[in-house]
């Protein structure tokens, strides 16, 4: 008899889904297929947007930086949010404040499993504003090395977040 278990559905949101959230669900991708690919095959990573057109293209910047640091951005298509795929997912962090209360408006099923990526499992206070991760979309060289740096920041404190709470 086959025992076929589901993998843990992790659904990463932003505005249009084609800068951060592509981003940082491509990049928590790279990294488990290079570091924890066991960890990998129990993982099911997907992005939407808030006020996403569905088949949007990455952002010309961060499809670069992707490439810089070793991955590729080049599959990915914006998706907007929906019924499905909040009900889909077992796992719904956001950029910010703004896409957690929208999602919640729309969709109140979803309360429990939406949080901002940065509240995933924060300990500390919280002020909304320091908690979100803010958009470098349209901003200068700085604003995007900060986002990447705090992707790469947070894509490790999560990983070590869902380890710890038995996810993967």
């Amino acid at each position: 008899m086959f025992s076929f278990k589901k993998k843990y559905h992790l659904v990463i949101v932003c505005t249009a889904n084609r800068t951060r959230s592509a981003y940082f669900s491509e990049y928590l991708r790279h990294y488990l297929k290079k570091y924890r690919p066991e960890a990998f095959r129990r993982l099911k990573i997907t992005s939407a947007g808030t006020k996403a057109v569905s088949g949007g293209r990455p952002n010309d910047v961060v499809a670069l930086i992707a490439r810089n640091n070793g991955f590729s951005l080049r599959g990915h298509t914006a998706n907007p949010v929906t019924k499905r795929v909040i009900k889909d997912a077992d796992l719904v962090l956001t950029m910010e404040q703004v896409h957690k209360d929208d999602i919640l408006k729309k969709h109140p099923e979803g309360e429990g499993k939406v949080f901002r990526l940065m509240e995933y499992g924060w300990q500390g206070d919280d002020e909304v504003g320091r908690l979100d991760v803010p958009d470098p979309t349209g901003k200068n060289a700085e604003d995007f090395r900060e986002f990447i740096e705090t992707a790469h920041a947070e894509a490790d404190r999560l990983l070590h977040e869902l380890v710890h709470n038995q996810i993967i």
